[in-house]
């Protein structure tokens, strides 16, 4: 049996692109732009390498032999072929045209949403291909000049339609290296409304609401909002929200530092947890949250009910799941940060 590289380069290329993209969803700050840099390449290098073989891929989807005696198969790939046309062309699309939506939904988050279904059809694939993942087909020099000649061609169409973007001064061009477009910016509560798995509590009733510390800390607390109100620090930070869209705003509340101080932190503590009233939680290394702040007010107003009133956190550098909404409790950990998935499952 010929080797099939064709199948297997998606395989690789497409794994790199969906594990790239992860990545890319797990930080705000510059430092993880690589890894949607590396996103970016691999996804034109599938468009090249789909491009370069399309041909002969359709040829073996449409043979006749094939529906007869496999046609699970068959139907299975062609159903992943149209979600990996989609998905690519949502995401050039989105990086050309700029911010817009489908049903409700950015075309950024459909491209995300989509690229997620194509994980079990990929598993399919390599199960089905494992047999070509020998190491006597690695060891050529043909595979290897074959990979590295869909990476250089990835690169170069990236780069080129980026210097397009720019020259033709495409709404691509102000896109973060998140590939989020701005919007509302220092505009207090204006700025877009969205929650992760779109939680949307009652309005929580500001005289009953109480903000428990609790865990390795010398005391117990159990803070009213008029606690946190008194003493206001300022920090403008950048919210990144993985649906496609950032906003800069100008925060103000307590820090997160002052609150576990008055707590008094335990040694051997390790990470702390953030809790919404939905139940929600993300947690944060000792370091990170010494930077973040429990925020009242945005723009110099109260934090409306949409955006997490009457405290969310502020976490600069995060991306915008991490920014917990409707905070009732802070818990210090004796575990680290890496105890909870990467991405919130609930």
């Amino acid at each position: 049996m010929p080797y099939p590289w064709a199948n297997v380069f998606i395989l690789i290329v497409g794994g790199l692109s969906l594990l790239s993209g992860f990545l890319g969803l797990l930080g705000g700050s510059p430092s993880w732009g690589l890894a949607l840099d590396v996103h970016r390449i691999s996804g034109f290098a599938l468009v090249a390498l789909l491009l370069w073989k399309g041909q002969n891929i359709l040829r073996s989807l449409m043979n006749r032999r094939n529906w007869r005696r496999r046609p699970g198969i068959v139907i299975g790939s062609i159903a992943t072929l149209l979600l990996l046309l989609i998905a690519l062309g949502l995401g050039i699309a989105w990086s050309f045209s700029g911010y817009f939506t489908f049903q409700g939904f950015s075309a950024l988050s459909w491209h995300i949403y989509l690229s997620l279904l194509l994980g079990p059809f990929v598993v399919m694939h390599a199960y089905k291909h494992s047999w070509t993942l020998r190491t006597r087909f690695w060891i050529e020099r043909r595979s290897f000049l074959r990979l590295a000649g869909l990476g250089i061609a990835g690169l170069a169409v990236w780069r080129t339609g980026e210097l397009a973007v720019a020259a033709l001064s495409l709404p691509g061009k102000d896109r973060r290296f998140t590939g989020s477009y701005e919007r509302g910016s220092f505009t207090g509560n204006a700025f877009p409304t969205t929650s992760w798995l779109n939680d949307d509590p009652d309005p929580v009733v500001k005289d009953a609401w109480r903000l428990n510390v609790s865990g390795l800390v010398s005391r117990d607390l159990d803070l009213r909002l008029a606690d946190l109100t008194g003493n206001r620090e300022k920090v403008t930070a950048v919210l990144d929200c993985t649906g496609g869209w950032h906003s800069t705003q100008e925060w103000q509340g307590v820090p997160l530092r002052e609150v576990l101080v008055t707590a008094g932190v335990e040694p051997g503590a390790g990470s702390v947890t953030v809790r919404s009233v939905t139940g929600y939680q993300r947690r944060f290394s000792m370091a990170e949250a010494d930077q973040y702040l429990l925020a009242t007010h945005v723009g110099g107003d109260p934090i409306s009910h949409g955006h997490g009133a009457p405290l969310r956190l502020v976490a600069p550098g995060k991306r915008g799941y991490e920014w917990v909404k409707w905070v009732v409790a802070v818990r210090v950990n004796d575990t680290g940060k890496w105890w909870q998935p990467p991405l919130p499952l609930s």
